[in-house]
């Protein structure tokens, strides 16, 4: 089992979007994501099994105003894991893309809400808990061959979609 889980969230307008900025998130969340496949893709493709987990987010499925950086990033990991999921699925490799719809409780995001927001959010539900995404990503693994999903989207109950 190998998961892929960086996604270089960046908001800047389109203005204020260089070259620079849009090629780093794109290094940071694409190419990264095809060396994470190369390094155990063609492993698990030679043993015939094992299982691929992109972690998306929702700019993997649409772009939002002032986030065309993150989006484009995203998308291609997505479109990535789509294609991962043809080549080596018949190869016996689960590759799935689950996106992450919502902040999740960690210190990180704690400490980039401040506690007021941070302590409203977790009040009132809106945090995903690092646990549930976890338990989430196991049942990914143990899904029969028969049966394989490749996307799936995790979001806590209060968040707006």
């Amino acid at each position: 089992l190998g998961v892929h889980n960086i996604g270089a969230n960046v908001q800047f307008s389109v203005a204020e979007t260089t070259p620079q900025v849009f090629r780093k998130t794109w290094e940071l969340a694409a190419l990264s994501s095809l060396h994470f496949a190369r390094a155990l893709g063609a492993r698990m493709a030679s043993r015939g099994e094992g299982t691929l987990i992109f972690t998306g987010a929702t700019a993997s499925l649409r772009g939002a105003a002032s986030f065309s950086a993150f989006a484009a990033a995203m998308h291609a990991k997505r479109a990535l894991a789509q294609s991962l999921a043809r080549e080596l699925g018949p190869q016996g490799v689960h590759v799935a893309h689950v996106v992450i719809d919502g902040p999740v409780d960690t210190p990180f995001v704690r400490q980039l809400l401040g506690e007021e927001k941070y302590g409203l959010l977790k009040q009132r539900g809106g945090l995903l808990e690092p646990d549930a995404i976890a338990e989430h990503y196991w049942a990914l693994h143990q899904q029969p061959k028969s049966a394989w999903s490749f996307e799936s989207d995790l979001r806590p109950y209060a968040e707006r979609w």
